[in-house]
């Protein structure tokens, strides 16, 4: 908008309250003073005049102020130039708050949207930005910015732009940072994919749930239309722009500030209050532009927003898109613009012209209704706008049960008491839906919708609240209904399972599995989900059973999601059952499923299984490529899906230590999973351990602590400190005693803590536990010798379980029995701790040559040569060891085994009599120490207390 626009839409209110002698000496003022905003208020006033002689009443129907700047020209005759492009080059490049304006996304009436990034060093994010618009001084307008910032902050909801933050620019006005949305206008959206009826109602579905929650926080929208409701690319809705909003509790009209072509309610621009039947018209001119392609009133060219004046019903959406052009036909999926006419004739016509009826009174009294109604259009039942009767309702039935309808037609042909049957089917099935709405109404009262949806912002639920979930569902009159009551009793198992109480969790599933009947489809799902219980408790062969039993069920059905489910539950439990090639032909069969039946986000899933498994059998260049197949086959569709393969990836990386690139994929995985789940879910939790992680290993100790604690505390604020998921939390910060940002002391204790937390929810050879126990054992080596022993028997399990599933120890994990057996130095030890370093010489060769362990491996093969008694071979072996590995300091473990060469090397020159060499070679361990870790790191000081020690008592200790 140009400044001359802002500046007579401020003084439009005063203009056209003066009487009308005033009014003209005013303009004739104006008109010396200031010609430009003489000729735009001239322009808002003989509109407001044209408006008045058709009839409208009120005094002031603002008009879109978009509309106005597209449709007004300047003085010369040339198109205005674009709203504020010179405020908003001048805001590019600078701050607000802790956020960097890149670029102008879109400039509107009231404010232009920018893109921006956190730019204060604390972490990584996108936002959209909406700051004021400069030339905009209208208190009223001011005001309005101020609501929609008000409006957004009390509106916590996945299918709306979640305000981040929010203040003041320095001239005074107001700005906000909200959700960045990736994706397309809604019509767009639809148009670009040749969207179905179908999938264009169920878009509206989403935005009458975003609505619901809008109006139940007392917050009318007032400006729904395509523009303001982004789809992103996996299809989840995004409403925007709440610039119009009122308040359902106001007692008096807040004055309009702008309107919408032909989306906004008749009696919105006349003064009345606001309401929910306003954007219920709205909705019904979206259905009407969305299905049929055309809005339903046509509109004057300057005032884009007032509705046509004739009073006649409106026409319907088939009618219109009877009449419209065969190319907006074919992108609804209909070869005419007939067929697109009959498709919409009917149901949704009824719920269209219900939403826009003229009088408020007789439109749909909440979006809630009109919801109903659009998900009863798309599961055939009856919709309540088209007040049929029995035979329309009868006609509904028949839709949703095709071929027994085909049955029914045949058996009346024979006898007419098959009508008597129809009716009892009808009331069967109405019965059915009323329980299935009672069960959802249980979950979503009790849960929220993240409970049916998987994901969302609502927290994880505790077990104290599923108790009560239960206790609820069991005590609905479901008993005719068990089919839907398994259904409820498997979103529990699923939900118990979450919060890591495996046994309710199994009990539930298995009754579920029970309660199916002869149900194909709902046997082998619960057969699914028993399975995957029970290969989570650890019992794979009772896994490996119940997926039998479920494929055996469906033996002959063709219904692909369960089959594919139950070949991934019969993979796991024979890869945990140490079946490894024959879980892998298992796996490669549901791969070939899914690629057969076109399902690209089952594809994916089942090679990022693939993947990991391959990098439990260090098979690392394999596992690679299948994490990264996953990833471009999910991009695009599912992003949650390829996210968990980018997981797994950095994981891959951090295991052969290609740290940089591995803390690269962490960090895009955890902007993105911040931008799609907000600040504060379990997912975002997870992946800022995954970081942490790679932090701390990468020597990044001050990065690592922060991401801990915002892992922490969203660990805490979903779970507590008795889930696993804490356990992992302690895992990874015990990490900075280990490399030194903090003291030692609490790492043993913490690392207890864990592997009982975990004990309490896996069996004793779950991964998660054997990790633990594996950093518990390393710790102890340093400790008395009673621990030291516990180090041995702890590590000699770990193996032991490693066999038990086929396979191979780590080679950390001979690593650090050696270190515990050269510790105790009893009978046989040294001999059985050089076979282990020895046979890890082999098992290293699949790793990469700067990993970590290779150089330890060597490290720990000198010290046993040096303690055989060859000292010079031991020093030869160690001077090449000190000059491959100062190539390769990337690794906080590279820079240990570097500084424990050097002192190693000491030791033998001193022994060998030459304390100068000794006492050079360890100023250099302390000069690289310091170097590396920086002068305050406990591995510097404690390199610098052993100088110390030669320095004074002319020997000194290794450091173990």
């Amino acid at each position: 908008m140009s400044q001359r626009f802002a500046r007579a839409l401020a003084l439009f209110d005063d203009c056209v309250a003066l009487p009308a002698a005033a009014r003209s000496a005013f303009l004739a003022d104006l008109a010396d003073r200031d010609p430009e905003t003489h000729r735009a208020l001239t322009t808002l006033l003989d509109s407001d005049g044209t408006l008045q002689d058709a009839g409208e009443h009120d005094p002031l129907p603002f008009a879109s102020l978009d509309a106005l700047h597209r449709d007004t020209l300047t003085a010369g005759g040339q198109e205005a130039a674009p709203h504020g492009s010179a405020e908003a080059d001048a805001r590019v490049g600078s701050r607000l708050g802790p956020w960097r304006i890149e670029r102008a996304l879109e400039s509107g009436g009231m404010g232009t949207v920018y893109e921006a990034w956190r730019d204060d060093g604390q972490y990584q994010q996108r936002v959209a930005l909406k700051c004021m618009r400069g030339e905009l001084t209208s208190p009223r307008l001011i005001e309005s910015f101020r609501r929609e910032r008000e409006a957004l902050a009390a509106l916590d909801h996945p299918g709306i732009a979640t305000l981040f933050d929010g203040g003041i620019e320095a001239g005074g006005y107001p700005w906000f940072a909200m959700r960045y949305v990736q994706g397309a206008q809604m019509d767009a959206w639809c148009d670009a994919r040749t969207a179905s009826l179908r999938t264009r109602v169920a878009l509206l579905v989403q935005v009458c749930d975003a609505l619901v929650y809008a109006h139940q926080r007392q917050v009318l929208h007032q400006d729904i239309k395509p523009s303001n409701l982004m789809v992103t690319d996996e299809g989840q809705v995004q409403v925007l722009d709440f610039g119009l909003t009122a308040s359902l509790a106001a007692s008096d009209a807040v004055p309009r500030l702008a309107a919408s072509d032909g989306y906004t309610a008749p009696e919105a621009l006349s003064g009345a209050l606001p309401a929910v039947t306003m954007d219920v018209w709205s909705m019904g001119v979206l259905m009407y532009r969305l299905l049929a392609g055309a809005l339903p009133h046509a509109s004057t060219r300057l005032l884009s927003t007032v509705l046509s004046q004739d009073k006649d019903q409106a026409p319907r959406m088939s009618q219109l898109a009877e009449q419209g052009a065969a190319a907006q036909a074919q992108c609804r999926g209909f070869g005419t613009p007939r067929a697109l006419a009959r498709a919409l004739s009917g149901d949704l016509d009824a719920i269209a012209a219900r939403c826009i009826a003229r009088t408020p009174g007789q439109r749909y009294a909440s979006i809630d209704a009109l919801r109903d109604d659009l998900q009863a259009w798309l599961e055939r039942r009856p919709v309540e706008a088209r007040g049929g009767g029995a035979a329309y309702r009868g006609l509904r039935l028949l839709a949703r049960h095709r071929l027994a309808a085909l049955l029914t037609a045949l058996t009346l042909c024979v006898a007419a008491v098959s009508l008597g049957m129809l009716v009892r089917q009808e009331r069967s099935a109405a019965h059915e839906t009323a329980s299935n709405l009672a069960l959802s109404q249980v979950f979503e009262r009790m849960l929220g919708n993240a409970t049916l949806s998987g994901l969302g912002d609502t927290p994880m639920s505790s077990g104290a609240l599923l108790e009560d979930t239960e206790r609820q569902v069991r005590a609905l009159p479901l008993q005719d209904h068990p089919v839907v009551l398994a259904r409820g009793l498997s979103m529990l198992a699923r939900n118990y399972s979450v919060v890591g109480d495996y046994d309710r969790a199994t009990r539930l599933a298995a009754e579920a599995a029970r309660l199916q009947g002869d149900d194909p489809s709902g046997l082998a799902t619960a057969q699914a989900t028993l399975a995957a219980l029970l290969n989570l408790r650890g019992r794979p062969r009772d896994a490996q059973a119940a997926a039998q039993e479920g494929l055996r069920e469906m033996a002959g059905a063709d219904i692909l999601p369960p089959r594919l489910q139950l070949l991934t539950e019969l993979a796991r439990s024979r890869w945990d059952l140490g079946e490894h090639d024959l879980a892998r032909h298992t796996l490669d069969q549901a791969l070939a499923l899914a690629g057969d039946g076109h399902l690209p986000s089952a594809q994916a899933e089942l090679l990022t299984l693939r993947g990991y498994w391959n990098t439990r059998l260090v098979r690392f260049a394999q596992a690679d490529d299948d994490l990264r197949r996953a990833i471009a086959l999910a991009a695009p569709a599912y992003p949650l899906v390829a996210n968990e393969a980018r997981r797994l990836l950095a994981q891959n990386l951090l295991v052969q230590e290609r740290i940089d690139e591995g803390r690269r994929i962490a960090e895009a995985l955890l902007a993105d999973y911040r931008l799609r789940l907000g600040d504060s879910h379990p997912l975002v939790g997870r992946a800022w351990r995954v970081l942490a992680n790679l932090q701390c290993t990468g020597g990044q100790l001050e990065a690592c602590a922060v991401s801990i604690d915002q892992a922490e505390r969203i660990v805490r604020l979903h779970f507590g400190e008795q889930h696993p998921e804490f356990a992992d939390v302690l895992r990874v910060r015990s990490l900075l005693g280990v490399f030194g940002q903090s003291g030692q002391a609490g790492v043993i204790p913490a690392l207890r803590r864990a592997e009982a937390l975990l004990l309490a929810a896996y069996p004793p050879q779950h991964e998660t536990i054997v990790r633990i126990r594996l950093m518990l054992a390393r710790r102890l080596l340093s400790a008395n010798p009673k621990e030291r022993n516990e180090s041995i028997a702890l590590m000699r399990t770990v193996m032991a379980d490693h066999a038990k599933g086929r396979l191979s120890p780590q080679p950390i994990h001979r690593i650090t029995l050696a270190e515990g057996l050269l510790k105790r130095a009893g009978a046989g030890d040294l001999q059985e701790a050089r076979a282990l370093v020895e046979q890890n010489e082999a098992a290293l060769r699949a790793y990469p040559p700067a990993y970590s362990m290779v150089f330890y491996n060597r490290y720990l093969l000198a010290y046993l040569t040096d303690r055989g008694g060859d000292p010079a071979l031991a020093d030869t072996l160690l001077a090449r060891l000190a000059t491959d590995i100062g190539e390769n300091p990337a690794t906080t473990n590279n820079r240990f085994v570097l500084r424990d060469t050097l002192m190693l090397r000491a030791m033998i020159a001193l022994r060998r009599g030459d304390a100068p060499a000794a006492r050079t070679l360890l100023a250099d361990a302390v000069t690289r120490a310091e170097a590396m870790f920086g002068p305050d790191h406990q591995a510097s000081r404690r390199a610098r207390a052993q100088l110390d020690a030669l320095d004074n008592t002319g020997t000194f200790e290794l450091l173990r």
